[in-house]
Parts: structure tokens; sequence; C-alpha cells
């Protein structure tokens, strides 16, 4: 009972430390801007369901958060925040001991960068596949070893349940699960029934996201007249060079060190069977994406971004720290109990504060941008969303200027004759005037607004709409 209680203060320890502002390291960018304002409300139909414009990343955690009415970055930080604390109830279930699943939990944050930066990135979705993968496991293990047929059947839909949710955030979640399943499986020496059974609801999950997907795809090739597809290509001809990228940037994320700490405890002796399954289990999902890093060319076009590693270098930090406690705990012998309480002591001390309000310069700048009506505001893509995310919901409504990724297409038939547009003053023509999407923008003789970046931002009227986003065939 002490360390259940504990583990439940520790718990709110760090969600109390982690849910102000925006993260521990914030960092808030268009691309996280985006998908905020789907949260807000812009888009609709099938187009909400995945990051507006690209399929590699399910929007269904702004879609809960929209039908919960939060309107703010910190508000989806909060729900954010709650979620992954959530994930420590089937962590517990897993490990066996709060203690170990708190830390196993929150100390990667503690000791790696790169996570504590990315996880909380509303346009990440690493926080979201972590969390969602444990809920996951844990329903993988009850359906194995559920006492009865009814415990075992409702564990497998909600591991189908879950399985979907995750391989709808990333299609790379489908993998983990296989992987996940065939622990499980062996662990428990599941017979080939039950085994089965796993890999049916793990085979339903994945199509429910390719449903997912197809009603996505066929809504945006309806609408707009394209699909939004990413194209992942071999990347012939780079795979040594990719292959050297990989590990350097392994290094310098802090992968290396945990990964191969996790490696060389499981042979230690001394340890229940279950205990070395988990222990694999984290190494393996620490190192399943590697591969493709190496073998896709997207990941070279972005130049093998740290981004990309701190999902690997959460479960390999979370394998260190969950294999080095479990060996610890092994040799105090009656020590135990007052061990886990100290993991858990370290951890509280440890856990870093996230920032009060460091959105409250930008979201100064924006608010000199809102009018006494709705604005469409148009510049480069860097320029528009966050200030649109940052002013009152639906006051400023983003359009990236011809060129640039258009993130929400359906607003270029918001350029109508008479409609009000604030655009970057460096847009115009000597004359005053722009062309954007095939309408014709005048300058209004009111004087330019100097706010944050893009600006001075110039008050137009639409003389000429804009073309139809969907061009006739």
């Amino acid at each position: 009972m002490l360390e259940k209680g504990a583990a439940a203060l520790a718990l709110g320890w760090c969600a109390f430390r982690l849910a102000r502002g925006i993260g521990p390291v914030p960092f808030y960018n268009s691309d996280s801007a985006v998908p905020i304002l789907l949260m807000q409300g812009l888009g609709d139909g099938p187009f909400t369901l995945f990051y507006p414009r690209q399929d590699r990343y399910g929007m269904w955690p702004f879609l809960l958060a929209r039908a919960m009415h939060l309107g703010t970055p910190e508000a989806f930080h909060v729900f954010s925040v709650l979620f992954w604390c959530a994930a420590a109830l089937p962590l517990v279930l897993l490990l066996e001991s709060p203690a170990l699943a708190i830390a196993t939990l929150f100390l990667p944050i503690v000791l790696n960068n790169e996570v504590a930066w990315n996880f909380f990135q509303s346009g990440q979705p690493y926080l979201w596949q972590v969390s969602t993968l444990i809920w996951a496991w844990a329903a993988c293990r009850v359906a194995v070893d559920g006492r009865t047929p009814v415990r075992r059947t409702v564990a497998l839909v909600v591991f189908w349940l879950f399985g979907a949710l995750l391989a709808w955030i990333s299609t790379l979640g489908i993998p983990a699960l296989l992987i996940l399943v065939v622990i499980e499986a062996a662990r428990a020496r599941a017979g080939a029934l039950r085994s089965a059974r796993l890999v049916v609801a793990l085979g339903l999950s994945a199509l429910a996201e390719g449903q997912i997907r197809r009603l996505y795809n066929a809504f945006c090739r309806r609408t707009f007249g394209e699909k939004f597809l990413t194209v992942l290509k071999l990347d012939r001809g780079h795979l040594g060079a990719n292959l050297a990228s990989v590990l350097g940037t392994s290094r310098a994320v802090g992968l290396v060190v945990p990964l191969l700490l996790g490696v060389a405890v499981l042979p230690v002796p001394g340890r229940t069977r279950t205990e070395r399954c988990h222990q694999l289990a984290f190494v393996l999902l620490a190192v399943y994406p590697l591969p493709a890093y190496v073998l896709v060319r997207h990941f070279r076009d972005n130049l093998f971004a740290g981004r990309y590693f701190s999902l690997c270098a959460f479960w390999a930090v979370a394998g260190a720290v969950y294999g080095a406690a479990v060996l610890l705990c092994h040799l105090a012998g009656e020590r135990e109990p007052a061990l886990r309480l100290l993991i858990l002591l370290g951890l509280v001390m440890t856990i870093p504060a996230s920032p009060a309000d460091p959105l409250a310069g930008e979201r100064l700048l924006a608010a000199r941008l809102v009018g006494p009506g709705q604005r469409l505001l148009l510049a480069d893509y860097w320029d528009v969303y966050v200030p649109a995310s940052l002013a009152p919901p639906g006051t400023l409504l983003p359009l990236g200027r011809e060129g640039n990724t258009n993130r929400f297409p359906a607003l270029q038939d918001a350029l109508r004759p008479g409609r009000v547009v604030l655009a970057s003053c460096a847009l115009d023509d000597v004359e005053g005037t722009m062309t954007q999407y095939g309408a014709l923008l005048r300058r209004t003789p009111e004087p330019p607004i100097v706010a944050g970046q893009g600006g001075p931002w110039c008050l137009h009227w639409v003389e000429r709409g804009a073309r139809p986003i969907r061009q006739p065939r």
C-alpha cells in the first residue's frame, strides 16, 4: 500500500509539473499550430482525419479535443499530459509495480532531451504513439492471460480498438504491435487459438486504418481533385551513407548508450521469464523503426531529423531504466520496497517543470492582427498559422501564399470579391496589388500593422475572386 500511495503522489506531481504551458521544452511553430487550428474547428468532413494535406499522422487526438471544445494550445497540452499519465495504469498492470511503471514512463523525459522536446509538441505524434501502444500491450497481456473467456474476449476488443488508434496515428505502430503479440504469446506459452485471435485482431486494426485512409483519400480526390499521399520510396544507392547517418544521429540523440545497457541486462541471471520478456520488448521497440530510416528516402530528404529518433530514444531509455531498476531490486533483497520509494523520490526531484506561459508574447502579437470582422491572413507558410491559432478562434483564417504549402486548401474559396485580407506587404507589387490563387487583391489606405513574423501586414480588398479549388477536367 505504501508503494501505491507514493506512486500516486509521484504521478500527480509529475502531471502538475508537466501540465503548465506547452511542455518542458516549449516549442511552437506552424507545424504545431496546424493541428491546433483543426482542433479549433478549421477543416471539415473526412479531411480532418489526418494531418492537413498529408496522411502520416492521424488526427483522432485533435478530433477528441474538438469534441471537448478545447480552444488553445495550452488546453490541448493539458489533455496530452493527462492522456500520458493515464498510460501509467496499463503499465502498472504490465510491470506489476506502480513504482517501476511510473519511473519507466517518466524518467525518459528527464534523461533524454529529444524525448522531452518532441513528445509534447502538438505537431508530433510520438506521445500518442507510445501511450496508445502501452494500452494495446496491456490488452494483449489480458487477452492471453485472462482467466475467463469473457475477460479474454473483452481484452481482445480493447486490443483491436487501441491497435486501430495506434495504426491511425502512424502505420509504424503495426509492426510494434506484431512484436508485442509474438512476445506475449511466447511469454504465456499461448496455444495456437489464442495466438491466432491476437493476429486476427491485429489484422482487423490494420484494416480499420486502411478504411479510414481510403475515406480520407476519396474525400480529398472528390473535393480538391488530388490525393495528399506521402509516397515512400526505397532510397537506392544511398544505403551505406544512410546507415552511417542513422548511426550518427542515434548516438547524437542519446539512443545508443541506454540501448546497449538494455541489451546488457537481458542475459543477467535471476530474473523471471516475464521480466526478460519486458526487457526484450523494450529493446525491440527501440530498434524496429531504424531499418525504415535507412531504407526509405523520405528520412534522408528530411536530413534524418532528431525527432524521428525520439520514439526509439524513449523505448531505449525506458528499457534501461526498467532493466537497471529490476536488477537493483533483486540485489536489494529485503530492502527492495525502500529502493522503489527511493526511485520515486529521484523522479519527483528531477522531473522538469514546464514554463508557465511561453506563448504570451506571440499571443499579444496575434491580437494586433485581429480586426472588427473575420480576416484572411495571407503570407508565407511559417508566418500565418501561429498567429491564426493564437487569436480568438475563427477571427484569423490562415492562407499560405501561392507556391507554399496551403494546409487548408478550402480557404482558397474565401478569396471572394469584397473580402478583407491581411497580407504581407512584401507580396505587393509597386501598384499595391497582388495576385494569389487567381484572385486580385488591392491594398487599402490603412497604415501597415507591425506584428511578428511576416510583417508588416497590409489590409487588402479582393477585387477578383480566386479560381475554383478543383479545376474542371
